[in-house]
């Protein structure tokens, strides 16, 4: 009787306890790259700021920010750039532990990538809501706050 229950209880186990390779998991739907694009931007609202995140397999992020001409895909030059680690905690990507290098002149709009500097103090953990199935990311601004309100769509 026992040899009958354990053999039950292996087949259900392996039958439903077992995931399939077309089970869904979040943090596979969120790979891949997002961009935001605040156009017409700078002295005579000539330029584009592009911000684009990259989000690995590995739990890592890549973000930049890069100024191109506007109505063109030419790039001018940088903004800043970071490398961090991010999870997914109830519907928001939270991205922390950045190594954030940045434009060390604050007055220009770009710069090349080896004129950055390290910002020791990083800066800070950054939120972001899931929307519309892993295809937008919307900012989270911290409570108390005056945020510009940015969302992030997925290119690839």
């Amino acid at each position: 009787m026992k040899q009958k229950l354990l053999f039950i209880g292996l087949l259900l186990f392996f039958a439903f306890g077992c995931s399939k390779e077309d089970d869904i998991i979040p943090s596979n739907q969120l790979l891949g790259k997002y961009e935001f694009i605040m156009e017409n931007v700078g002295n005579n609202y000539e330029l584009d700021f592009v911000n684009t995140l990259e989000f690995k397999i590995d739990g890592s992020v890549y973000g930049e920010g890069f100024t191109i001409k506007s109505g063109t895909d030419q790039v001018l030059g940088y903004r800043f750039y970071f490398n961090g680690k991010y999870e997914i905690e109830e519907g928001n990507v939270i991205i922390s532990e950045k190594e954030v290098f940045q434009n060390m002149y604050t007055d220009i709009f770009y710069a090349p990538k080896n004129e950055f500097i390290y910002l020791e103090e990083g800066m800070g953990s950054e939120n972001y809501l899931i929307k519309s199935e892993f295809k937008e990311l919307h900012s989270i601004c911290p409570p108390y706050a005056d945020c510009l309100q940015v969302i992030y769509k997925k290119t690839s």
